[in-house]
């Protein structure tokens, strides 16, 4: 399901390296582990409509700690697009596999929150001794979603920065045939 990676692994992408921990909501002293914020997509957010999507995710912000004034906004308004074919099996378990796609370190929900379509979401992850944090907002239906994140990580020897981006996933028709589904 790599079209919806974006919305909660944007995470997975950008965060460079967060893990599907196995701990329970009790404990993470109230936070939601990234399992029980997979089982809570799966059950309470619409589920794809298997067929060709295109992703755009365009940054919005960056700030990196001793960046020179010249360099100021670099990389807002970068876009990148993607296309890909979503299965019938790939969307089996709705956007609860995508919450768990791409980590590879330890990561917790602060908050997850899906009702209605809509997401409200704070991801914190811990990986190869750096911090990130990200905040989520958004909608999501049967043919796409549209997400805006807010990012604030750990570069390395520079410090703490932010990054901002915003997610679109749309499904622009069925799968030609021949084209690999993701």
């Amino acid at each position: 399901m790599k079209p919806f990676a974006i919305i909660a692994a944007a995470g997975a992408v950008l965060l460079a390296g967060c893990s599907a921990a196995d701990k329970t909501e009790g404990e993470a002293a109230g936070k939601v582990s990234v399992k029980d914020a997979a089982a809570k997509a799966k059950s309470e957010m619409p589920r794809p409509e298997p067929g060709l999507y295109r992703t755009t995710v365009t940054m919005t912000g960056l700030k990196i700690p001793g960046l020179p004034p010249e360099m100021e906004g670099h990389g807002a308004g970068l876009t990148t697009t993607t296309e890909n074919c979503l299965t019938k099996e790939a969307v089996a378990n709705g956007y609860g596999e995508m919450v768990k796609q791409g980590q590879n370190g330890d990561c917790i929900f602060e908050r997850f929150d899906v009702a209605g379509g809509k997401i409200d979401a704070v991801m914190a992850c811990k990986a190869q001794g750096r911090s990130t944090r990200m905040e989520m907002a958004g909608t999501t239906t049967k043919t796409g979603a549209e997400i805006t994140a807010a990012m604030a990580m750990d570069f390395e020897g520079a410090g703490k920065g932010t990054m901002n981006f915003t997610t679109k996933h749309e499904r622009i028709g069925d799968c030609p045939a021949g084209k690999p589904a993701k």
